[in-house]
């Protein structure tokens, strides 16, 4: 391709108009990710940073030799299977029920993602109240097998309650976004599917899931993300002194950093644990995308 003074001034314009966007980016973003990955070679304490000191990879040998960094994997790894499979279901049933709607649309929206917008101290707290033991609540749930007691004070039911408020209060946002992607398939492919004679399930299954896949992989990948990194709803039910109480059965491996960093003042195994949690997401978001461009592929 030729480049003419045109095409310079064209390019020089657009890396101008990107420049605060690529600023903003290499600060927030690629500033801490590459001082992290440095840090995690190294000993630091916090009260002295200037005096750090670099020891190769102890701190991921550490690490790796930690029982409690393994059960924080694992805590964290299941709280990713319990939430996004359902917010992403809920979420998507949820979007279905809207759109089918021809009043009202505005304000379910609104009222499906007012959650998301609240604060999550405040969220949780309630939460705590109604499900506490003796709670009509509580009781209700105990005729269907449930323990009467206070969830987020059990070993067992701890990170199911998180789990519950954590999906209550992303819904709306996972909504809002099948929704938009709802609006944008055009009526007639659903009307002349009618016309051949397919019903309300296969038009979902073979029209509208298939149309969603780009929002849904949206939905998945941020999802992923965002519960890779919880930490609010945990750090409130542990009252902020023992973290990832009761008995650790809420510690992820947001909560194990925070601990490590400013907690125990190594600042250098948290940094470890931070670059090995973004390997795990970079590893599960690059799963995701294989898959979803060998569906594409296969619907092709």
């Amino acid at each position: 391709m030729e480049i003419t003074p045109r095409r310079l001034r064209e390019t020089g314009a657009a890396y101008l108009l990107l420049a605060p966007a690529l600023i903003l980016l290499a600060v927030w973003f690629a500033y801490p990710i590459v001082s992290s990955v440095l840090l995690s070679f190294e000993k630091v304490n916090i009260f002295h940073y200037s005096q750090r000191q670099f020891i190769a990879l102890a701190n991921y040998r550490s690490l790796f030799a930690d029982p409690v960094f393994g059960s924080t994997i694992r805590i964290t790894i299941t709280f990713v299977l319990l939430v996004v499979p359902a917010q992403t279901i809920l979420a998507l049933t949820a979007a279905l029920i809207v759109n089918g709607t021809r009043r009202g649309r505005t304000f379910f929206r609104t009222a499906f993602f007012i959650p998301y917008v609240t604060s999550t101290v405040a969220v949780t707290a309630v939460f705590m109240d109604l499900f506490t033991v003796g709670h009509p609540l509580p009781r209700l749930l105990a005729l269907v097998g449930f323990p009467d007691t206070s969830w987020y004070a059990s070993v067992t039911l701890a990170l199911p309650f998180i789990a519950l408020i954590y999906v209550w209060m992303n819904i709306g946002l996972y909504m809002v976004i099948f929704l938009s992607g709802l609006q944008s398939i055009a009526p007639e492919l659903s009307e002349a599917a009618m016309v051949d004679g397919a019903d309300r399930p296969q038009i979902f299954w073979r029209i509208t899931l298939p149309l969603l896949r780009p929002f849904t992989f949206f939905v998945l990948v941020s999802g992923i993300i965002q519960a890779f990194q919880v930490f609010d709803q945990a750090y409130v039910v542990s009252g902020g002194t023992v973290l990832g109480g009761p008995a650790g059965a809420t510690s992820t491996i947001v909560i194990y950093i925070f601990a490590e960093a400013f907690r125990y003042n190594r600042l250098g195994t948290a940094s470890s644990a931070a670059v090995i949690l973004l390997v795990i997401v970079s590893t599960a978001t690059a799963i995701l995308r294989s898959i979803f461009r060998e569906e594409a592929a296969v619907a092709r």
